[in-house]
């Protein structure tokens, strides 16, 4: 009996190393590499990516996003290589209108105005793919109306869009819906229906997020950072919808440094947003530098110190180095 246990044990004990390098090694599921990316968990994903065949779709799309993200130099050839061998996929355009516009936010001036019209070429181009897709259809017309000549006050192909969004989903057709009043600047539409919004959507981050930007477009802004604040409280349901969780927090803590809303409600959306993010990027260390100056303005001085060692530990970036010092030298005066 003795026997069949020790030679039992022993055999546990040589398999188990194995079945633990196997663990470690196993494959990750695309939703885990999808919340790798969203979460800027840059360096697991690339590692990450090693272990699948780039011929899958999704993952050749996720690498050249990850191109984009982490401003890899021929992230624009990757761009167009990816559209050039997925013209007919229309996750493909949508992702690529998406990743154009993130081009667009990291380039020059010079050439902003061409990447935004790659970006809504491959919007436009996705809607026509999956012309029942609501996602698809809320960027199609935002194209539409920025591609409407100057004379067209009611944008009537971005306008015929959100009419058919009516028909096909209802949270959508509110975002495109928004959309269309700010591209169109009528105020007195937009707050209608941001009071909708606001009665029966009080618990829909996005649309609230949307709302409270809409409201800032009118020069709303304590309104708006009511919304924001609102909207950050509620956090971000799918990792897809973290970057503008994120907005909205960080919204929040910008408008009430002007003097709009409540600056103890944006400290407490910048506490929520300070202990969700998973990683201390110099995207994080702004995040800690706009938290030392929101307490600053609440004569939290402790705890903006802080904040401000923090940041300063965590940057690699001497410009950002030389701000913290600075602001340090002034508190301990």
């Amino acid at each position: 009996m003795r026997h069949h246990i020790a030679s039992f044990i022993i055999c546990v004990l040589l398999i188990w190393p194995s079945a633990m390098a196997e663990a470690n090694t196993s494959k990750p599921s695309y939703a885990e590499l999808e919340q790798a990316y969203y979460q800027r968990q840059y360096r697991v994903l690339a590692s990450q990516l090693k272990m699948f065949d780039r011929n899958d779709v999704k993952i050749d799309l996720l690498a050249v996003a990850l191109a984009v993200a982490t401003h890899q130099q021929d992230k624009t050839t990757q761009l167009e290589a990816l559209t050039a061998r997925h013209p007919d996929n229309a996750q493909v355009r949508f992702m690529a209108g998406k990743l154009w516009y993130q081009i667009k936010q990291q380039s020059s001036l010079f050439n902003k105005l061409a990447l935004v019209e790659k970006s809504n070429e491959n919007y436009l181009m996705a809607a026509k793919l999956a012309p029942d897709n609501p996602q698809y259809l809320i960027e199609a017309a935002k194209a539409l109306a920025i591609q409407s000549g100057f004379f067209d006050a009611e944008k009537q192909a971005s306008k015929a869009v959100v009419e058919k969004l009516a028909q096909l989903d209802q949270r959508s057709y509110y975002l495109a819906l928004m959309d269309y009043w700010q591209n169109t600047q009528n105020a007195a539409a937009a707050k209608q229906t941001i009071a909708t919004i606001k009665a029966d959507f009080h618990h829909d981050m996005a649309l609230l997020n949307r709302a409270a930007n809409l409201l800032w477009t009118f020069a709303e802004q304590s309104q708006a950072q009511h919304l924001f604040v609102a909207s950050c409280k509620l956090t971000a349901p799918t990792a897809e919808q973290l970057p503008q969780w994120q907005d909205a927090c960080l919204s929040a803590a910008y408008l009430a440094l002007q003097n709009y809303g409540d600056k103890q409600q944006a400290l407490e959306a910048l506490n929520l947003l300070l202990s969700e993010d998973k990683v201390t990027d110099e995207q994080y260390v702004g995040y800690l530098m706009l938290h030392a100056e929101l307490n600053l303005a609440l004569a939290g001085e402790a705890t903006a110190l802080q904040s401000y060692q923090q940041a300063l530990a965590l940057t690699t970036h001497d410009s950002t180095r030389k701000d913290i010092r600075n602001q340090l030298r002034k508190l301990t005066k």
